[in-house]
C-alpha cells in the first residue's frame, strides 16, 4: 500500500496499475487460503481498495491536480468529459498533466468495475462466503462492504 501511494503521489499511472495488480492478485491468493488470519488480511485489502482507496485518495488526487490544467475543470467535468468520450479531449491530451490524470482515472475505473462474477465488485461475494465460514463467531455473519 506504501508504494500505491507513493506512486499516487507521484502520479505514475503504469506502477499504480503494477500495485493494483498486486495487491489484487495478494487478495485472490489469501481467498483460497485456509485460516482466520489469512482471510482477514484480505478483508483488510478488500477495505483499502475497495472503500479507501478507489473511492476516497484516488478522487481527490485528481481532484487536488485539476487545478493545475491549463484548462481549468472541476472534478464532474473532468469525468464528464472522459466518460462520454468529448471532443474536447483531442486538445486536453496535450497536455502532459491531463494524459496522465486521464490514464489514471481509467485505471481507477476498471478497478471500480472489477467484476469476478455475482453481484459485488472486487470478489466481495467471494470474500463474504469465505469469511463467514471461517469466522469463530459463528453468531456474527458479515455482509456487504463490512456491515453485519
Amino acid at each position: 500500500m506504501i508504494e500505491l501511494m507513493k506512486y499516487t503521489y507521484l502520479m505514475e499511472p503504469k506502477k499504480i496499475k503494477q500495485e493494483l495488480e498486486k495487491l489484487w492478485k495478494r487478495y485472490q491468493k489469501l481467498l483460497k487460503k485456509s485460516g482466520w488470519e489469512s482471510i482477514n488480511e484480505a478483508r483488510s485489502i478488500l477495505y483499502l481498495i475497495g472503500q479507501i482507496y478507489l473511492e476516497q485518495i484516488a478522487t481527490e488526487a485528481i481532484q487536488r491536480r485539476l487545478h493545475l490544467l491549463k484548462e481549468k475543470l472541476t472534478l464532474l467535468e473532468f469525468f464528464d468529459i472522459i466518460d462520454k468520450k468529448s471532443e474536447k479531449l483531442k486538445d486536453l491530451r496535450k497536455e502532459e498533466l491531463f494524459k496522465r490524470l486521464e490514464e489514471f482515472y481509467i485505471i481507477v475505473k476498471q478497478y471500480k468495475n472489477k467484476y469476478v462474477g455475482g453481484k459485488y465488485y472486487l470478489d466481495e461475494e467471494k470474500f463474504i462466503q469465505e469469511y463467514n465460514k471461517k469466522n469463530p463467531n459463528n453468531s456474527l455473519k458479515i455482509g456487504y462492504k463490512g456491515s453485519f
